[in-house]
């Protein structure tokens, strides 16, 4: 080692895999009144079919000849397919066969379906495709997939389409299948076609094969944001996982065209742990990375790719990732937010004096029709107000909600698409999908409008148990300006959302090609909800000029920090321009931002943890747009409203459901009550999706990190999940997590908690750990002393499990003098890693217990699991841990 310097000087089936997603997201209300003070395909579940419901009689079988686990005459035949008993069917063959039946009465369609496709109440026709993945993109290594999807609206067809011109009809409703499809190697376009009468929807998704190999996680690419003219360094990371038999130096990313054609390669990516050149934040973990420079002329999308050469005996296989995207923007200014705000509220004004709604909505329009810098507007569909698309491609809206409503005043006729009417309180009997995040996020950024709501009763409810055991973020509802976009992009951290909002239904009249230049279907109406997050157009040159960020000091609420110096040193993100220019959020007249269901399927970053989505807001179930974007981003279940809600009805209902899911520890479907608010005929209060998802559930989650990632748990610093460090490989499963005093980018010391209830009849909770560090063993009987710490902290104290330092793990005849030196010694040998300063030295795998049986029945308790760092941060310091069990 060198001369320590002083710190003040320096897969299975389809259905079985899509089935284990989910989050709870409560966003309430109507319209944008006055400025206030994260794809899996989780089946409804019903006793009719339609998708399945079961994870263990639900799909049916790939050929035909097994069906689901106690089926007899599986899918692909005369009688259906592989449901949860004899007839039932997921997947069957013909018109007797059946999308997912749970018992006797078989699935929701056969192969050529003998009636029309029957999708959740909407008054719009949508599709949209959530399996194998909800991202439109999807990478496999079979060379057969099933498409999966959610139908809105009710259709004559149902049919897919291949790029190599294989097609048939889909299978079941609301939730749909292909079937079998046959992939090429490469990029497979996969189009899902609806029809009724004249009306289409579509959606599509690319497949892409590989052979033989599956990479352990998409590619990632960082920042996501970049400005027209200055472009920036941009930094891709892909996992490998425990993969090591490809072609040395073959794994390579690139940027492709709309198509996959390459337009420019950036070189080999390297596991190589050197921060300067390729941005590798740790040597040996399985996650290769490359930095590179991108600088764009004119505003666009860059798409970012990876590929190598996999060997598979005398065979190689070129091995493609999916594609990251990069927004490349130009800056907004000053002048430009208060030109569209000014127009917003000109518009607004104009209708304050009209009378009627109507009146009130033509007036609105014509003021913007009149305003030069707008290219179009138009009357809400839900009739909540006007639309409008300025020239510069932003949008904005005016609401016209009537006053104690939550926005949207209702839409004349159409109600040919309210088709499905579910019975609360079925299901009761199947098995059960879980919540996967325990986090709570509370947002009500018009509690002063609304008052005592549904937020505010449920954050009651979650007090008043101690198990299920929910962590609300901050202790509190986020009210006013603090229910701010930050919160609405990091959906993916949480188990349960709830949001008292206002709600809207627009933009159905904007152009082909504006519609496709913010990734929205080729017709039909977008969702709106709004944030409490107020317009400041001051932000926009601030934004322009660039802002830096550390850990601890981060950005605003309208960007993000991305780490990429070291030190804990990073740059401020602006995803608000982005967002903007790109339709995922909008201007309100009333001083706040709205966001459209782009915004949640771009910022899902991360899966949404098996969700409970309710969104209390007027409209925000109208026609599918938000429900869908949920539920492809991995929302298990979405309730909401079908247009105009009461305040005082939504406050009441949305306060049962919570009291019924989390008080009374009640599925989703039972918790829910299929209700017409009777201030506004036509309104009802409706869930879509899985009606048998428990968000009571009280155990560990995630407890080994199977899931890849650290969904389930909160993060502190450097927390992380990885597949292997070095040849050290988890002791069960695929992946553990890691800890440290700060590695890579990142400087803080690193910790990952989470609250659960312990079991009855559990006695022992046992996990494996391992300890890395620089301060072997030079520093044994130092005052340099970093640690590792395990503790159970509950309201009646803390049992700690595991507190080990440095000189606890040093042989004794290494530390001088130092007493209680070698108390936990089980060996110490050299690293097949090395950290910033090298000269790493590693324990066994060390073997944890703790007796948990005296917190059976008193509440919950936190497991907590962090590093220390004790002298200084310049050695570093490691720690593995994986597969905690309870015995």
């Amino acid at each position: 080692m060198t001369d320590r310097i002083p710190a003040s000087n320096a897969p299975s089936t389809l259905l079985q895999r899509v089935l284990l997603a989910g989050l709870t997201i409560a966003l309430v209300g109507c319209g944008n009144a006055a400025s206030p003070g994260g794809g899996f395909y989780a089946p409804p579940a019903d006793t009719t079919g339609g998708g399945g419901g079961t994870i263990d009689g639900s799909t049916g079988g790939q050929d035909g000849s097994t069906g689901g686990q106690d089926g007899s005459t599986g899918g692909g035949d005369a009688t259906g397919g592989g449901g949860g008993d004899t007839t039932g069917g997921g997947g069957g063959g013909d018109t007797t066969g059946g999308g997912g039946g749970g018992d006797t009465t078989g699935g929701g369609g056969g192969g050529i379906p003998a009636s029309n496709f029957v999708g959740y109440a909407s008054k719009e026709l949508r599709v949209r495709i959530v399996g194998p993945s909800g991202r439109r993109h999807a990478v496999v290594s079979g060379a057969v997939v099933d498409v999966a999807g959610v139908l809105f609206g009710d259709a004559d067809e149902l049919t897919w389409s291949h790029s190599n011109g294989a097609g048939a009809s889909c299978y079941g409703a609301p939730f749909f299948q292909t079937g079998k499809i046959q992939l090429l190697p490469g990029d497979n376009e996969i189009v899902v076609t609806a029809k009724k009468g004249d009306e289409i929807a579509t959606d599509k998704i690319t497949v892409t094969y590989n052979p033989v190999f599956q990479f352990a996680d998409r590619l990632r690419v960082e920042p996501r944001v970049l400005k027209v003219g200055k472009g920036g360094s941009v930094h891709a990371t892909v996992n490998l996982g425990k993969a090591t038999n490809f072609v040395g130096g073959s794994l390579k990313v690139f940027r492709v065209d709309e198509v996959g054609n390459q337009l420019a390669n950036f070189g080999p990516m390297v596991d190589d742990g050197n921060l300067g050149t390729s941005g590798d934040e740790i040597k040996g973990d399985g996650i290769y990375s490359q930095k590179f420079k991108l600088t764009d002329s004119a505003p666009g999308t860059a798409r970012i790719r990876a590929s190598l050469l996999y060997k598979v005996g005398a065979q190689q296989f070129a091995i493609f990732t999916d594609i990251a995207t990069v927004d490349i923007v130009e800056d907004l200014t000053t002048t430009e937010c208060q030109d569209l705000q000014g127009a917003l509220n000109d518009a607004k004004s104009a209708a304050a004096g009209a009378g009627s709604t109507s009146a009130a909505i033509a007036a609105a329009k014509n003021s913007l029709d009149a305003n030069g810098l707008v290219e179009s507007a138009g009357p809400n569909a839900d009739g909540s107000g006007v639309w409008v698309r300025f020239k510069s491609g932003v949008l904005g809206m005016v609401d016209l909600s009537p006053a104690g409503t939550r926005g949207g005043a209702g839409a004349a006729g159409s109600s040919r698409y309210d088709s499905v009417e579910e019975t609360a309180g079925m299901n009761a009997a199947l098995s059960t999908l879980r919540v996967a995040s325990k986090r709570a996020l509370l947002l009500d950024p018009y509690a002063s409008e609304f008052g005592a709501d549904e937020v505010q009763k449920a954050k009651e409810t979650m007090e008043q148990n101690a198990c299920p055991a929910y962590t609300l973020q901050d202790d509190k509802v986020q009210t006013g300006k603090e229910a701010h976009l930050g919160w609405f992009r990091r959906l993916y951290d949480y188990g349960i959302i709830a949001a008292a909002t206002h709600g809207n239904a627009g933009f159905d009249g904007i152009s082909p090609g504006a519609r496709k230049s913010y990734g929205w279907p080729e017709r039909g109406s977008e969702e709106v909800v709004w944030t409490g997050h107020p317009i400041d157009c001051g932000y926009f040159p601030k934004a322009a000029a660039g802002q830096t960020c550390t850990e601890s000091v981060a950005c605003g609420p309208e960007s993000e920090c991305f780490l990429n110096q070291t030190g804990g040193k990073g740059v401020c993100v602006d995803h608000l321009t982005a967002d903007l220019r790109r339709g995922r959020v909008v201007f309100g007249a009333g001083g706040t931002y709205g966001v459209t269901p782009t915004f949640f399927a771009r910022h899902a970053v991360r899966d949404l943890p098996r969700s409970l989505v309710y969104l209390g807001a007027c409209s925000t179930v109208w026609n599918g747009s938000l429900a869908a974007e949920l539920f492809a981003a991995g929302a298990a279940t979405i309730v909401g409203y079908s247009g105009v809600v009461a305040n005082d009805f939504a406050t009441k209902w949305g306060s049962t459901f919570f009291a019924n899911v989390i008080g009374q520890k009640q599925l989703s479907g039972v918790a829910h009550v299929q209700i017409e608010d009777p201030t506004h005929p036509g309104t009802f209060f409706r869930l879509i999706g899985a009606q048998n998802l428990d968000a009571a559930f009280s155990d560990l989650i995630n407890a080994s990190w199977e899931s890849g990632d650290i969904t389930g748990w909160i993060k502190n610093g450097d927390g992380r999940v990885i597949a292997r460090l070095g040849t050290t490989i988890p002791v069960g499963g695929k992946f553990m997590a890691i800890l440290s005093t700060g590695l890579g980018y990142t400087a803080q010391t690193g910790g990952l908690e989470q609250k659960f209830c312990v079991q009855p009849g559990q006695k022992k909770m046992t996990f494996w750990w391992k300890f890395y560090s620089e301060e072997f063993k030079e520093y044994c009987g130092s005052q340099y002393q970093d640690s590792f710490r395990a503790e159970l902290v509950a309201k009646a104290g803390k049992k700690t499990i595991i507190n080990a330092k440095v000189d606890d793990l040093c042989d004794k005849g290494s530390c001088g003098f130092s007493s209680g030196c070698g108390g936990q010694y089980k060996g110490l040998d050299p690293a097949d890693v090395s950290f910033d300063q090298g000269g790493v030295y590693m324990t066994p795998w060390v073997k944890a217990e703790a007796d948990v049986a005296p917190f059976v029945g008193n509440g919950n308790v936190t497991l907590k699991l962090f590093a220390t760092d004790v002298g200084d941060s310049i050695y570093d310091t490691a720690i593995l841990v994986d597969k905690i069990d309870f015995e």
